[in-house]
This record gives structure tokens, sequence and C-alpha cells, in this order.
């Protein structure tokens, strides 16, 4: 998370008058400190910070990966690491999941015969891994998703501000999108914040992102969208799509030798395809078989085999029948027209890749909001706390018990510079499951906003607009 110096804190055990507080020198009177405005490493300090705090974001915008290839991207990233969303490589489109650190793609077939010499995978001209989710190693996609886009670390690569950090928050704006931000250099780019207070972050500009040289984005100009207020939702959905559409995830590094093939029993009601493989691969793997079928030139529809654990060198045999109406048709008129009618399929056999663990992702959707009423504080789990001055609540925010007091004291010149005013902070209470504790801060909000119409006046996040 990012530290700044707490230079104000003889100030908060002080009242405020005007634009002046108060403090009480042990040998003299009484006398005045001049509360300034506020700068721009105090702005931006406190944008990030709140930024850090989300549960999910989404973003939208371009980067380049390690190699250079130019990516766009629409995705979700959660404080944990999950993403989801669409992203293009060089132009062209597929579906992106990185769950429990892994990495899933799924494109159309040209997606896969463009990129099988940039994944290594042989994909031929894509139909084999054609609108099918695909599990890859993220270092063939020259970005690490779940790294550069969990927005903690977004926030410590964004950094401080440099350029005049600490004049007054300029009032030039430009156009970012439909909005009209302002423009605040930091270590690790540019940063841009509303015109208005609380000055949160709507983009970020960073020069690159990233752990590893062969993961690491670089030009990565994106918009930025809280979407906290629907986490609980955000890893339900989740599970459900991964129990749904990745059971017959194909696993891209792992190759089945395709042997022999034939067709058998084929009658009136089906047809057979039969076909012989092995795994030359070092570990057991399911192997998916799949056939789509053709007569007088015209689809007949799909068959599909899921196998059980093939053995590291072993071979099977697989089948997989097409039963569908259109082939009963086809059968029927082959066997009533005269002339030559021919059939076919073509088939693929895949290694599929091991299911991933749901138990924490299916956990957090089910989580239920911390009990703000226990005012417990623990050294482990999150901590929720607030941020008040005079007028009431400034903010709500989440972050790991163990430094919260930190990040909240942290945020204290951003809150004086914003509202004139003394801030302090308190503990709300802690929780050891993050969602538990996002889900209160949400409802903390959501009580607020209820009440005075508005979010708290310093509120990014689960903010509803």
């Amino acid at each position: 998370m990012l530290r700044r110096p707490g230079r104000l804190l003889a100030v908060l055990a002080v009242g405020v008058l005007g634009l002046t507080a108060c403090t009480n020198d042990v040998t003299g009177s009484p006398s005045g400190v001049k509360i300034g405005p506020l700068t721009n490493a105090e702005a931006s300090s406190a944008a990030l910070m709140s930024f850090a705090e989300s549960a999910a974001v989404r973003y939208q915008g371009a980067l380049k990966a390690s190699d250079g290839s130019n990516l766009t991207v629409d995705v979700t990233a959660t404080s944990s690491s999950e993403v989801f969303g669409t992203i293009t490589v060089e132009g062209l489109g597929a579906s992106i999941l990185v769950l429990d650190k892994n990495l899933y793609l799924k494109g159309a077939p040209d997606f896969w015969a463009a990129m099988a010499a940039r994944f290594g995978v042989a994909s031929g001209d894509g139909t084999a891994l054609g609108n099918r989710w695909v599990k890859l190693p993220t270092v063939l996609l020259g970005v690490e998703f779940d790294d550069i886009f969990t927005p903690d670390v977004v926030a410590q690569t964004a950094g401080k501000a440099t350029k005049n950090a600490d004049e007054k928050l300029s009032t030039k704006t430009a156009k970012v999108g439909s909005v009209d931000a302002i423009e605040v250099p930091v270590n690790g780019g540019t940063v841009y914040l509303t015109k208005d207070a609380p000055h949160s972050l709507v983009s970020v500009a960073l020069d690159e992102i990233g752990s590893a040289a062969n993961t690491k984005a670089k030009d990565v100009q994106v918009t930025v969208t809280d979407v906290s207020g629907n986490i609980n939702k955000i890893y339900t959905d989740l599970a459900t799509q991964a129990k749904n559409e990745l059971g017959t995830a194909v696993d891209a590094l792992t190759s089945i030798t395709q042997g022999g093939n034939r067709f058998d029993a084929c009658g009136a009601p089906s047809c057979t395809i039969v076909v012989d493989v092995t795994n030359p691969g070092k570990k057991a793997v399911k192997i998916h078989l799949k056939a789509d079928w053709t007569g007088d030139n015209a689809p007949l529809g799909t068959c599909e085999q899921v196998s059980e654990p093939v053995a590291p060198g072993a071979n099977a045999t697989m089948s997989c029948a097409i039963t569908t109406p259109q082939w009963v048709s086809f059968y029927q008129r082959a066997n009533s027209v005269a002339g030559t009618h021919p059939y076919g399929a073509v088939w693929t056999a895949l290694a599929l890749a091991d299911a991933p663990d749901l138990k924490e992702i299916e956990a957090r959707g089910a989580a239920k909001p911390a009990d703000a009423k226990q005012k417990k504080e623990t050294e482990s789990g999150y901590a929720v706390y607030e941020i008040t001055n005079s007028d009431g609540v400034w903010k709500y925010g989440v972050v790991a018990a163990r430094y919260w007091r930190d990040h909240a004291k942290d945020q204290l010149p951003g809150c004086l510079g914003n509202t004139k005013a003394v801030c302090t902070y308190s503990l709300v209470t802690t929780a050891e499951n993050p969602v538990s504790a996002y889900a209160l801060a949400t409802q903390l909000v959501a009580t607020y906003q209820k009440d005075k119409g508005k979010c708290p006046p310093g509120q990014w996040v689960s903010c509803a607009k």
C-alpha cells in the first residue's frame, strides 16, 4: 500500500477555527496554525489509497505485452487477483478468465490460428480450439493479468506525485472520455483525478507494470471504475461460470497422439466414430473427443466423449455416436434416394486441464457482511475503519488488519486538505473473510447514502453513482 509521512499528526488532537487550527504549547499561549490548500501529493495519495482498497475494479484501455504486441482490455480484477472480461491481441478478440493464478482464454478459430505460433500450440486453422476455453501459462500471453491489475499493485506502481508535488492541486483539466480530469505526474507515470472533491481516480497511465520481465506490461493506459458493491455476485458468478464452462477446458501444453479411426454400427438411429489415442505426456489426463458430422455436405450435429484419466504413455480407445434428428433424416434419405450420399466426421482428441479449485471463491461469494456491533480488533484478517471530521463520516475503508492504523493515518492529510477540518480515524470492526469486510463497508456506505442522499464526501469504493 502507498505510504506517506503523517506530517499533520500534531494538528489532529486540536480543534479547527475557520481555516486555522489551535495548538497548545506547554510554555505559551494557543497559536494559530494555517491549514494549507490540498496539494498534488496529498490528492494523488488519497486517491490511490482509496483505489487500492477496492474489492474489484473494471479496467478499460490498452497496453503493450512484453513482446511488444498491442492489447486492448475490458476486464474486471478483484483484490484477490481473479480477472475476467475480454481482450484483443493485435486486433483479434478473446474472452479471458484468471482463477487461482491460472489463465484461460476463449477465442474464435481465427484467434487461435493467428496465435498458434505465439502460444506454441498446435491449432492448425484454429478449428480444434475455436470457441472453447484453453488453459495457458501466462508467460505465453506476455502479460500477467492477475499481477498487473490487482488494485493495490496498480496503486503501488503508480507511486507518489513527482512534479510540483507540494504545490496546490492544479485546476487545469483534460478530457478522459467524457470526464474532466486533473493530471498528476507520479513515479510510475500519470494519474488522472476528478476535478471535484474528493478528487477520485479516473484513469491511470503507467510506463510499465509487472514483476517479471517476460510478463511485464508497458504503456498501460486504462480508465478505472470501482465495482466493489457487486463483490459477492462477482465471486458467485465466477464460481458458476467455472463449474459450467471450465470442466472441458483444454490443456494447450499437453498434446494427444491421435491414431487410427473408424466408423462403427452406423444405422438409422445412430453412427459411431471410434478413435485410438495415446497420452505421451508426463501426467495422467482426461481426454475430450469431439466430432462434427456432415452428410450430403450439410451439418448433422456433434458428438462428444470424455475419457477417464489416461496414464502417461498409455493408449486408449474412445468413441462417440451421432444420434441427432439430422442424422436420422440423412440416413433415411440415403436409403431411399438413388445416388451417392457421402457422410463423415471431423474429430479432435484434446487433453483436458484440471478443474480449478473453487472452494475459496465459493466461500467468498457466500460471505455475509461483518457485524459492526461486535467492534472486535484482530491482527489477522481485514479491518473496516472510518475517517471522520466535525461533519461526520468522511469515508469508510477496508484494508489488512495488521496495518489499518498506518493506512488510515496516511489519509488524514488528504481529508484535511479536502475538507479544511481536522480529521481522525477509528476502527469499525475486523473480519477474517475479506468479502465480509467489503460487504459491511458497502452496507455502511449505502446507509449513509440513504440518510444523506449522497455518499460520504471522501468515498470512492462502493459508492453507487
